[in-house]
């Protein structure tokens, strides 16, 4: 059996994580005969699912790696990075000057930013159409490749710490998740697992990243829903 698993940050160790606590080495050691591929990288978006020129510009040609491995069953954790309202957009050139600042220049004056400006949806990265176009160019493609299951960890809730900083992520977890549930009646095999979406405390390093528990309850349901595959 093989199973491929695609996620940004939070699927990575780091935040109280080490490698031994994150959902994919605990499905590894769970179904020590199969065979897993991972596709992990920090900030990527749904972009890398996308077939025409084989991902984004963070990782290029991810997406080709669905069509060379033929997984029976994928699991993805992707989202977040998608949906977030920002103060720029993705393309917007102010945060890629002033990155060219020394620390404390720089550090000073995203500081003064943030206090006069505010994030907003329309500055998300990947807009809602997108993330619905992503989706569907994927699944049909698992569709083609005979994937006979793919689980969808659904965007996480964040805890008050992070919504203090990020007014309206709440309101962009919703709609996204909500795109995802759409998905689901249109693909017999396409899932969704939402194990880190109420009881937040003690579950988050830093307002978001599952700590080891969170990384515990994400493991807990993907294990309940492979052992079918």
């Amino acid at each position: 059996m093989k199973i491929l698993c695609i996620g940004d940050s939070l699927s990575l160790p780091g935040h109280g994580n080490q490698s031994k606590d994150i959902w994919f080495s605990k499905l590894q050691e769970e179904y020590k005969e199969w065979l897993f591929f991972s596709l992990f990288k920090r900030s990527i978006t749904t972009n890398i699912l996308v077939e025409e020129g084989g991902g984004d510009d963070t990782f290029p040609g991810g997406a080709d790696c669905l069509e060379f491995f033929m997984p029976q069953a994928i699991v993805i954790q992707l989202g977040i990075v998608d949906c977030a309202p920002r103060l720029f957009g993705f393309k917007s050139l102010l945060p890629k000057i002033l990155n060219l600042f020394p620390a404390k220049p720089r550090h000073l004056s995203f500081k003064m930013i943030k206090k006069l400006k505010k994030r907003k949806a329309k500055n998300a990265y990947v807009s809602p159409e997108k993330f619905e176009f992503n989706l569907t160019n994927y699944l049909n493609r698992c569709a083609a490749c005979e994937v006979k299951k793919v689980i969808f960890i659904k965007i996480c809730t964040p805890d008050e710490s992070f919504i203090k900083k990020n007014q309206d992520i709440l309101t962009a977890v919703k709609l996204y998740n909500n795109i995802l549930d759409k998905m689901v009646q249109n693909y017999s095999f396409f899932e969704t697992i939402n194990p880190l979406s109420n009881n937040l405390e003690g579950i988050y390093e830093d307002g978001y990243h599952p700590n080891p528990l969170g990384n515990e309850r994400v493991f807990e349901e993907l294990n309940s829903r492979l052992k079918d595959v």
